[in-house]
């Protein structure tokens, strides 16, 4: 289950990477994020965003043009 969710449907690009960037900032490592997106670009920013900064994307689905992410917070170093 996430420890927090996040709804940016209705917001373009770079608004739910932003939104997600604030919000990992808010749980502990180990932790998930569930986001909830409909900005065609999102699958592929948030992939980016994954390999980027090391959170892992556990999951992106979609259904109905609404693309749900699960991401969990890298550990410390």
């Amino acid at each position: 289950m996430a420890a927090k969710k996040l709804d940016v449907k209705g917001r373009s690009c770079p608004i739910p990477i932003v939104e997600l960037m604030r919000a990992i900032g808010q749980i502990s490592a180990g932790q998930e994020i569930e986001i909830e997106a409909n900005d065609r670009a999102f699958p592929a920013d948030v992939k980016a965003w994954c390999n980027k900064s090391g959170h892992g994307l556990i999951a992106l689905t979609e259904s109905a043009g609404t693309y749900t992410a699960l991401i969990r917070k890298k550990s410390a170093p």
